[in-house]
């Protein structure tokens, strides 16, 4: 058996070398697409929903998913004890949210009840952005406190979910 040097020609190098950049170079891009989107959302929600606050006692949780969705967006109906805003609206590709009539319309996430608990059912009073922290304090019927930041997610949702509140009262 005689073993043969088999050398590359430049054509070759230039597919290997293509190829290459195209692995490394990749998810570095999908990576950074993620962080812009990231980066937008939190950026959205500070300049929309920076200056708004309220208190309030939950009266309903909706679980919606809609078809292609692996998971359900939470959303939490209130009714408005106390806030700065009388009434607000806004739905884009990344955040949800709803002030009209004293009740708020509150995307909380997304969930997989499958998996979690079912822990928003057991959440009695909110207090949403207090002193402008960005963050909701989920006051259970036992009185414990849960401490999330405030997300607004779109995510999952169709606009016309923003109306689901209004079946609550």
């Amino acid at each position: 058996m005689d073993s043969k040097n088999v050398s590359l020609k430049p054509l070759d190098w230039i597919i290997i070398v293509l190829f290459a950049s195209f692995i490394i170079v990749t998810p570095v891009w999908m990576i950074k697409g993620a962080n812009n989107d990231r980066l937008q959302h939190t950026n959205q929600i500070k300049s929309l929903y920076g200056g708004i606050s309220f208190v309030g006692k939950v009266v309903c949780v909706h679980y919606i998913k809609h078809s292609g969705m692996p998971l359900e967006t939470v959303i939490m109906c209130i009714k408005i004890d106390s806030s700065n805003t009388d009434s607000f609206y806004q739905f884009d590709k990344y955040t949800a949210f709803k002030i009209e009539n004293g009740v708020a319309t509150l995307p909380i996430g997304l969930f997989d009840k499958t998996t979690e608990d079912t822990l928003y059912e057991d959440v009695v009073r909110v207090i949403i952005n207090e002193s402008g922290s960005h963050k909701a304090l989920y006051i259970t019927e036992k009185n414990d406190t849960i401490v999330d930041s405030l997300c607004y997610t779109s995510v999952g949702l169709k606009e016309y979910d923003l109306n689901i509140c209004d079946t609550c009262f």
